[in-house]
């Protein structure tokens, strides 16, 4: 995921340049073994939020936007106290390994 300090610093360079989103791809996703059981749920939820062609046909795949990445963040609130963390992690591995960030 792109960092603030990242946007700030691509938004610095050109005016008219804003982080849309990003497509959805086949990808490793690296986390560790506590929170590797959420990435299916992780998955999932963002295949549900994705706009399918959200560019046009041209373009095409399942795209996910900033409000769509504000709501897979949102999707931990939904655990026990005690899973929030790890399903955190899941969700930030997940959207890292999308924009192929190694952490």
């Amino acid at each position: 995921m792109l960092s603030e300090a990242t946007k700030h610093e691509l938004a610095n360079r050109d005016p008219e340049l804003k982080f849309v989103g990003f497509a959805l791809t086949e990808c490793t996703v690296k986390v560790d073994s506590q929170s590797v059981k959420y990435l299916r749920a992780v998955h999932r939820t963002a295949l549900e939020l994705a706009i399918h062609n959200r560019f046009g046909l041209e373009i095409g795949g399942f795209w996910l936007t900033t409000d769509q990445i504000a709501q897979l963040r949102a999707l931990s609130d939904y655990y026990p106290p005690n899973e929030v963390p790890l399903v955190a992690q899941a969700i930030e591995a997940y959207l890292s390994a999308q924009l192929g960030v190694v952490l």
